[in-house]
């Protein structure tokens, strides 16, 4: 597959992911045992994912 289209597959993958997240860290009643550091773990995974992402779209672009 082209890896211009992989890179961008992978930044709407992460950015629906970054909203999960986002919605999970306001959390309603039931949802008080949230584990902010296991989050925050996934944040810089998928920041990190994110920048890989960016990273080939602009060499690709080039």
């Amino acid at each position: 597959m082209n890896p211009l289209i992989d890179a961008l597959d992978r930044l709407d993958t992460i950015v629906i992911c970054l909203e999960a997240i986002d919605d999970l860290l306001l959390p309603e009643k039931d949802l008080h045992n949230v584990n902010r550091d296991k989050f925050s773990v996934l944040m810089a995974f998928l920041v990190s994912e994110q920048r890989d992402a960016l990273a080939a779209l602009t060499a690709g672009l080039k």
